[in-house]
């Protein structure tokens, strides 16, 4: 049973949440820059230490037990609280270093607003000496690891509204219902496209984000497909077989390569807001206060 936590006892936990990672010993051999032997040797100390088996591993299989799971979910939460100590410090030295964790809803970079560019070009200048990770998921995704600290900040499209999280608006993102080249309403007038051919015309559902405020579509569809992010649903409408939205930023290339084309876009445009997600707390770290300053918001929680 494992007592105090030693400096060696963290260097395994990384070992082993590197493995989990890569799903597999021979898959982390690269990362880790360690043979498979040593790896297993690592794996097995501990497994010793924590007096339990973390995984089942054979010739060509890895799976993560019940208390391997359990150690990977306590690990992310040990390493993202042992770098808000390292931050800390940092600040209590009058420094600021240390790092700051990011997340951000996946292919927002085409977005015509620069704030969030513009903000991570003032922290690079602000705090030189700080470690600044951005990392690119789903709104749930995001918002849950606010919730566990892993992430500091979040900037999404969310439309739960969790008390212990606050949400500050950014910006605005227009959404348009589109078909691609090979569909056969691509290459019909939009005087003649009624809501009768819409309602008989396939369509992918964006799932989590057509829950949003706002976003009530004018038409009806039949939805037979659906994905969770805004890559997925291109690939679908660019398949030919689907109609759905996408942000207007994102398609834009796709329809100057006549790719894909907007239906009726006066009457399914649509806007959503874009908000800034951070934990209710009466504390506010220097890092998150430099980045809070390059978007023009506020440090003070609501």
């Amino acid at each position: 049973m494992l007592g105090a936590l030693s400096d060696s006892d963290i260097k395994l936990l990384r070992i082993f949440y590197v493995i989990a990672q890569c799903g597999g010993f021979s898959a982390a051999q690269a990362q880790l820059n360690l043979s498979q032997s040593a790896i297993s040797t690592r794996m097995a100390q501990l497994e010793a230490r924590l007096g339990c088996r973390l995984c089942e591993r054979g010739r060509g299989t890895f799976r993560l037990t019940h208390e391997g799971n359990a150690v990977i979910l306590a690990s992310r939460k040990l390493f993202a609280s042992l770098e808000d100590f390292r931050t800390e410090i940092a600040e209590a030295q009058g420094s600021a270093s240390g790092e700051l964790r990011i997340g951000i809803i996946d292919n927002s970079v085409t977005h015509e607003d620069e704030r969030v560019s513009r903000a991570i070009a003032a922290f690079a200048a602000a705090a030189p000496n700080a470690r600044l990770r951005i990392f690119i998921g789903g709104a749930v995704e995001l918002e849950q690891q606010v919730l566990d600290d892993r992430l500091h900040l979040a900037i999404g499209l969310f439309h739960h509204q969790l008390e212990s999280l606050e949400y500050t608006p950014l910006f605005s993102e227009e959404h348009t219902l589109y078909c691609a080249r090979q569909h056969p309403l691509f290459d019909v007038p939009d005087g003649e496209i009624t809501a009768e051919r819409l309602r008989e015309a396939r369509y992918v559902s964006w799932g989590y984000g057509e829950g949003l405020p706002g976003w009530q579509p004018p038409f009806t569809f039949k939805e037979v497909a659906s994905s969770p992010y805004v890559e997925g649903v291109a690939y679908l409408i660019l398949s030919g077989a689907y109609i759905g939205y996408l942000p207007s930023h994102y398609a834009r290339q796709f329809v100057a390569e006549r790719r894909i084309r907007p239906i009726l876009a006066r009457e399914t445009w649509r806007s959503v807001e874009f908000s800034l997600v951070r934990k209710r707390s009466p504390r506010i770290t220097r890092l998150v206060k430099t980045f809070l300053d390059g978007l023009g918001l506020p440090a003070a929680s609501g």
